[in-house]
């Protein structure tokens, strides 16, 4: 790597290193200075408390000049606050002896120290349970005698009482409550478990009330029980949350009779509120590299009457202007399987090529498990593309497949878990300008937040692809790997990643490698910030090569609304080429970058 460039590398891990650092002042705006005190001889207390009291701050008292004796006030009403809650979480511990005193520093404002004696921990001295013969479906492991008063360990300990009763019976009512009567004298509690239960029942029909734009047919598909399954609290709930992600309905609300029948069964009604099934979306965006874009789009959530969504969408920019139809019809021919079906016509301007072209195709996607999901289908594209080269009209079918693993927490903002994709899409020209070929493609993005640390999330990001079966010439220009802009190495234009042609234009390669890393921090409830590092690779070779490697680094700002942050970041190539790149490129949307 030439010096320059270790040098700019350098300049971009020290940017991320500087926001790193801003993210872990989470006090700074606000010059709080609070501290707990007389836990040294419980470390373990000592760093439960002190999540609590971060927890508390994070939300900043605004500051109003023109009245500084309200500002006094929520200042010291938030103070006296954090010690009770402090005081209450010490007795969620078993210290029930506790003592939490504020000690405010008179010299200066949002600083003091919360002096806590502990005390001794109380201990469970016996456990006991009501009726009697079910002592036996209490777990010693999880609460015994001996073992310290804590309040989370009688609670798993009485659900996994309730689980282990519910596995037994179909009861139709079953209830699992405790008590603790302390003895302050020797620090010990008596701990008792009540056990509550009704008569043995089993499902009868599910039976919807509301809805009439609704067909009851499909609401059944969404039943996840059978008339003379065991009767299971837990599947009604599972049945309500269903109703609501359909989207369809704004309340789900469940009523049961007094008991069951006289044949042990028991009816399920649902009341259900519609929501308003058709909705019109508009969003913008400004990318350095692409301009000013519009996008644009209507939904009808229930066309048919069994949740099929027909949705049109427009998108105009200084590069592309397409649009897009779709339909998608769930619970096709079984309860995990969706159809969808799409037709869109596109025109594509870019230094690479010019692209006319009308897509269409039909999809089976299937939910395998909550985080696995795949897909096939078949998809036709009639295009006319222009290339440095020549003008061709290409007619291509294709048969996508496609997995996907996914554990994120959020769509739009995730902070845990990951997201891995895979597919290959193999290609076959009808009118032979084209020889077949197959496109590869997998990736890889990583969420991981450091609870320690003020709201700071580590996302990374791995994308790799190969074409095989044919040379570069003889693949369509829009279906080559290109790199470059908002949406894979940032600081770099759209395409202009890459091999060039003879005119110094984008000319798309057979194979792609980028990766990106980005700290992303929350200062406040609404604003936050990023620091990002993105490279990437195009080669005329099926495999990635890695000898001539872009590199973009830079900062941005996001302001989290209802639907998702607003997105605000600039970018500089790290290794720019004179005669392509500009100095920088800046990107305005909605949405983390990945």
């Amino acid at each position: 790597m030439p010096m320059d460039v270790k040098y700019k590398f350098l300049q971009a891990c020290f940017l991320l290193a500087t926001l790193c650092l801003a993210g872990c002042l989470p006090f700074a705006g606000q010059k709080a200075q609070y501290s707990i005190a007389g836990l040294s001889d419980h470390d373990d207390l000592q760093v439960y408390l002190n999540t609590i009291l971060r927890d508390r701050l994070k939300n900043e008292i605004e500051d109003d000049d023109e009245d500084a004796a309200e500002f006094a006030r929520a200042v010291s009403y938030r103070e006296h606050s954090i010690a009770d809650d402090l005081l209450t979480a010490l007795k969620a511990r078993g210290y029930y002896g506790a003592r939490v005193r504020y000690q405010d520093n008179e010299d200066q404002i949002l600083s003091g120290v919360y002096q806590v004696s502990a005390g001794p921990q109380y201990t469970i001295s016996s456990v006991n349970i009501e009726p009697s013969n079910l002592s036996d479906k209490l777990d010693p492991g999880l609460i015994n005698d001996g073992m310290p008063l804590v309040a989370e360990q009688v609670l798993k300990a009485q659900n996994a009482l309730y689980k282990t009763l519910q596995k037994d019976k179909c009861y139709f009512s079953l209830s699992v409550q405790h008590q603790v009567i302390l003895d302050r004298g020797h620090h010990t509690a008596k701990v008792y478990y009540k056990v509550d239960v009704g008569p043995e029942a089993e499902f009868g029909p599910a039976i919807f009330d509301g809805a009439p734009k609704v067909e009851r047919d499909y609401l059944q598909k969404l039943v996840p029980w059978r008339e003379g399954d065991c009767f299971r609290q837990e599947k009604i709930e599972r049945l309500k949350t269903r109703l609501l992600e359909t989207g369809l309905f704004s309340r789900a609300e469940s009523r049961l009779p007094e008991g069951p029948d006289k044949s042990g069964r028991v009816p399920v009604t649902l009341h259900l509120k519609e929501r308003a099934h058709r909705s019109v979306k508009l969003g913008a965006n400004y990318f350095t590299d692409t301009g000013f874009g519009i996008l644009m789009g209507w939904e009808h959530r229930n066309f048919l009457g069994q949740a099929e969504t027909l949705s049109t969408a427009l998108e105009l920019n200084q590069i592309k202007q397409s649009l897009d139809f779709d339909f998608t019809k769930p619970y096709f021919l079984r309860d995990d399987q969706t159809l969808g079906v799409n037709a869109a016509l596109r025109v594509e301007d870019t230094d690479a090529y010019e692209e006319l072209a009308f897509d269409s195709g039909v999809k089976l996607s299937r939910i395998f498990s909550r985080k696995f999901s795949g897909s096939t289908g078949l998809t036709f594209s009639l295009s006319e593309i222009q290339d440095v080269r020549d003008t061709k009209t290409y007619a291509l079918f294709s048969v996508p497949t496609s997995v996907v693993y996914d554990t994120r927490d959020d769509t739009l903002n995730p902070k845990k878990g990951v997201y891995l994709t895979g597919g290959v899409r193999p290609y076959f020209d009808a009118l032979g300008e084209s020889d077949p070929f197959t496109k590869l493609d997998a990736g890889a993005r990583g969420y991981f937040h450091f609870a320690q640390t003020p709201d700071l999330t580590l996302a990374l990001r791995g994308n790799i692809g190969s074409i095989v079966g044919s040379a570069t010439a003889n693949i369509p220009a829009s279906e080559r790997f290109y790199a470059g802009g908002g949406g894979s190495v940032r600081g770099f234009g759209y395409q202009e990643v890459g091999p060039l042609d003879v005119n110094g234009d984008p000319s798309g390669g057979r194979s792609l490698a980028t990766g990106s890393v980005e700290l992303r921090g929350k200062f406040t409830g609404s604003l936050g910030g990023v620091a990002f590092i993105d490279a990437g690779s195009v080669s005329e070779s099926a495999a990635p090569d890695f000898d001539n490697v872009s590199v973009g680094a830079g900062l941005g700002v996001r302001y989290f609304t209802g639907f998702g942050p607003l997105r605000f970041d600039v970018a500089v190539p790290l290794n720019r080429r004179d005669e392509l790149d500009q100095t920088y490129q800046f990107y305005i949307s909605i949405g983390q970058a990945f």
